[in-house]
């Protein structure tokens, strides 16, 4: 049997080698890349439920904002609001994709390992230890990004230092996924080659490693301003979130997102039976949009209208500078980065039409649910681009809850890609497939939460409601669209307690697997499932296509 060969056949013990389970000090020591991916993806769906759970009490508390009822003090209830925030981004949804990356790229770009494997094993590790010092530094050690008072002060040191050290951990593990991509690829497989989700993982990547080493510069101004320093304004209590939160709006919040467009774009034409038509002008497009994507230069730091010296209403208002939200660049990027997306989904959308109509599955509904989540993200994000929305409700200069909007939907359509990710590859991760009803009920949960609550955000902006309100509210339409919004991330809730539920009849299951039950086209179907240490029984040939498997499959 060859690399390459589609046949498909079972696999029995003596086939797949399989592993003895770890002990705590085998455990620190994994290095084969299935089982740190394994690790990535089981700690970020148990942060998933933890966040999940401090989105609806956030939401909660959002409906009697004034009086803290459940944090106490508003500013407790600002470090809750960020915490929601800095875990739903760097405790699920980067890791979440490294995971599965860490998982199945090397098995797409036929190689025996990922590379660096013990930094990807120490990488997991350090953004644990990370994860559970940033958590426990907001609610056990009184810190936070927000508002606070001397007393609060190595808080928010301990803070500020355990995100850096997470977002180090995760450059180091996007580093080993990108120089895979790059280094470790078979003969003949050059760029154009590799697989859509391995591209998108290597552009997702190399945005992060762009971008995110600039908001750890951010963090190591706010630790020195802290300490009493005066050079620069980022250590301002009272202001440090926002120094920090173009890191979650738009344009960089889309950054997070990028490995979306590479699961649709990897599940429907193998589901179809097709191959992707123009698979070219995808890559190239998956790669304007991480462009576009890009967002370290959107921080309001760089702004002068940010200054308080331009804000003085007695100046002229051509004197009074103009915010980044205003800024040409910041209105061009909004609205450029839907052009690369409904490009994609269109190509999408002329797969399926071509090809054969997949049984609803996991896979197939996670993939288009977090699909069209990402397209309502981005066409919130056209809103907010547009002047009038901002010369109509913005003139206070208060970032609105339609920023909320966007994490949410992205956050959403995060997870549900998730699900369509692990409901695909969950043979070659697991070595079993997952419960493909509770994957269509979670995907579909997220889809309907998601768009609830972003939508009741958005009304909620059009109404004059900031992004982070610490202020009672007396505005019927702010109040009744605060109540959807919280039935709205509830139900996300639901979603991500089904992610978990989705994936827990793979992990027990002993059921022997076909290689290939997918009649997939690259070449982690060349591999048993699950496949053994080294990962491919036979040297890769050389690759002469995009898709070996499916080229094979048609000549027999």
């Amino acid at each position: 049997m060859t690399a390459t060969d589609t046949q498909e056949e079972v696999h029995g013990e003596m086939d797949t080698p399989t592993e003895a389970v770890p002990d705590a000090a085998a455990a620190l020591a994994l290095n084969d890349h299935k089982s740190v991916g394994k690790m990535w993806i089981g700690a970020s769906l148990l942060f998933l439920v933890l966040i999940s759970i401090l989105g609806i009490v956030t939401n909660l508390e959002r409906l009697s904002l004034g009086s803290a009822e459940i944090f106490g003090t508003n500013a407790t209830y600002f470090q809750g609001w960020v915490l929601y925030r800095t875990g739903a981004i760097f405790l699920v949804a980067l890791p979440l994709f490294i995971g599965i990356a860490t998982a199945i790229v090397p098995l797409q770009v036929g190689s025996p390992s990922i590379a660096f494997p013990r930094l990807a094993a120490a990488s997991f590790w350090a953004w644990l230890v990370g994860a559970i010092v940033h958590i426990i530094s907001v609610f056990g050690a009184d810190g936070g990004l927000g508002p606070a008072n001397a007393t609060r002060t190595e808080g928010t040191l301990m803070t500020l230092t355990s995100l850096g050290f997470i977002i180090i951990a995760l450059l180091a593990a996007s580093m080993c996924i990108a120089t895979t991509i790059i280094a470790l690829r078979p003969a003949g497989m050059n760029l154009q080659r590799v697989p859509v989700f391995s591209w998108s993982m290597l552009v997702a990547t190399s945005v992060w490693m762009l971008s995110l080493p600039i908001l750890i510069a951010n963090l190591i101004f706010a630790y020195t301003d802290l300490q009493g320093r005066e050079p620069i304004a980022f250590g301002n209590r009272d202001a440090l979130w926002t120094n920090l939160e173009w890191a979650w709006a738009q344009p960089q919040i889309y950054a997070y997102a990028i490995p979306v467009l590479g699961v649709v774009a990897e599940v429907i034409p193998t589901l179809t039976k097709q191959r992707q038509v123009g698979r070219d002008a995808v890559l190239t497009l998956i790669g304007l949009f991480g462009l576009l994507s890009f967002g370290a230069w959107a921080q309001s730091a760089l702004s002068v209208g940010a200054d308080p010296v331009f804000q003085n209403p007695d100046l002229p208002e051509s004197a009074q500078g103009r915010f980044i939200y205003e800024e040409a660049l910041f209105v061009l990027f909004a609205l450029a980065i839907a052009i690369p997306l409904l490009a994609i989904l269109g190509g999408m959308a002329d797969t399926l039409r071509r090809g054969t109509l997949p049984k609803p599955n996991a896979a197939i509904a996670g993939a288009m649910m977090g699909a069209t989540i990402l397209l309502l993200a981005v066409i919130a994000g056209e809103v907010r681009a547009f002047p009038f929305f901002w010369e109509a409700l913005h003139d206070d200069h208060v970032l609105l809850s339609s920023a909320t909007a966007q994490v949410t939907l992205v956050f959403g359509a995060v997870v549900a890609s998730g699900i369509g990710a692990l409901g695909y590859w969950s043979p070659k991760i697991f070595g079993g497939f997952t419960a493909d009803s509770i994957g269509i009920l979670g995907a579909t949960a997220l889809f309907a939460g998601a768009g609830l609550a972003g939508l009741a955000d958005m009304v909620s902006a059009f109404a004059g409601q900031p992004d982070i309100s610490l202020e009672a509210v007396n505005n019927g339409t702010i109040e009744t669209m605060n109540v959807l919004a919280l039935v709205g991330v509830a139900i996300m809730a639901a979603g991500a307690v089904a992610t978990i539920g989705l994936i827990l009849p793979a992990i027990g299951s002993s059921e022997l697997l076909p290689d290939d039950p997918w009649d997939g086209q690259t070449l982690e179907w060349a591999t048993p499932s699950p496949p053994p240490v080294g990962n491919f029984i036979e040297p890769i040939p050389k690759i002469r296509s995009a898709e070996p498997l499916l080229d094979e499959l048609e000549v027999l």
